[in-house]
């Protein structure tokens, strides 16, 4: 599949003018060896997800973290916190997975691709998988790196040709090194430079 074909299927299936937020990553996915998947994003943004779409390059994830802080820093505390910090320790550990992996290329996504706090706050809608079943069916990828319970458990459930390694969530119990580390496995574990790309 070439690139314009990938966003014209994706759109389809999420729309333009798009809260849904259905992978990040640094410029083809479809170069992607590696996804690295949770259960929804935690951080709602008001900037629509193709502003960070760049047609015949892929996804811009130096925008769109730029964005993403600014619109963390913009959003009202809940009321028993009384500070916020820019990056979530979630997204944190994404970063230094991703950084540690290269040149492995990691596409980060999630099994329902819509923003909340936390994810029992998504409505029976919300819970579908079609945008990830899409990511899944087109990218050649090699390995799944499945982090939180709710994601391991949706692949344990399934007959994939493709290895899963689960892991804990990020959210919590991860220093920064081990998330580096769990990316500098991945690379080794992929054979270096395999996976360099455009």
């Amino acid at each position: 599949m070439r690139l314009k074909q990938f966003e014209t299927r994706l759109e389809e299936l999420i729309g333009r003018l798009s809260a849904l937020r259905p992978f990040v990553c640094e410029g083809s996915p479809l170069t992607c060896r590696v996804f690295i998947v949770g259960i929804n994003p935690a951080t709602s943004m008001t900037r629509d997800f193709w502003d960070f779409w760049r047609p015949a390059v892929g996804f811009d994830k130096g925008a769109w973290s730029d964005a993403y802080r600014r619109e963390r820093e913009a959003q009202p505390l809940k009321p028993d916190r009384i500070r916020r910090q820019a990056i979530s320790p979630t997204r944190q550990r994404l970063d230094l997975v991703a950084e540690g992996a290269k040149p492995v290329r990691c596409l980060e996504t999630n099994l329902f691709s819509t923003p909340t706090s936390a994810a029992s706050e998504l409505s029976a809608a919300s819970r579908s998988t079609a945008a990830f079943d899409f990511l899944l069916e087109t990218i050649k990828l090699s390995l799944i790196v499945a982090y939180g319970v709710d994601a391991a458990s949706y692949f344990a459930e399934r007959d994939l040709t493709q290895e899963v390694w689960t892991e804990k969530h990020f959210s919590r119990g991860w220093s920064l090194q081990e998330a580096r580390e769990l990316g500098q496995r991945i690379r080794s574990h992929l054979g270096g430079a395999a996976g360099e790309s455009a």
